[in-house]
């Protein structure tokens, strides 16, 4: 197995995670066997796919390429890479995030406040 292969495989199941290969799949839109052979690393993805893979990771289509062929992980601010993932949640998820946002900047506001009153 080349390198390229290799990186697929491993990143496949680190997305996978727990998650059985028939899960995955569905969240992907692919079939079971899918799973299998990308793991196996017998069959390549589609850009399409890939385009999923990288969005699940949180990267371009292209970070994922250069990461496939040349091992390069993406270098980033943290920031940049959490609101590119933002970007790409569903808007259950999307709502929640924003609830925990709002919520953290109004108590840093009213602590702001309440050190300002006692200075």
């Amino acid at each position: 197995m080349n390198d390229k292969a290799q990186r697929l495989s491993a990143l496949v199941k680190e997305l996978r995670g727990s998650l059985s290969k028939g899960e995955f799949a569905r969240k992907l839109g692919v079939d079971r066997s899918t799973i299998s052979v990308w793991e196996s690393a017998r069959v390549y993805p589609e850009s399409e796919n890939l385009g999923k893979l990288a969005r699940l990771k949180a990267w371009t289509l292209e970070e994922l390429e250069a990461y496939l062929l040349e091992g390069e992980l993406p270098t980033e601010d943290p920031l940049e890479q959490i609101l590119r993932k933002i970007k790409t949640l569903p808007s259950e998820s999307l709502a929640k995030v924003s609830a925990v946002a709002a919520t953290t900047l109004a108590e840093r506001i009213d602590s702001t406040e309440k050190l300002s009153v006692k200075i």
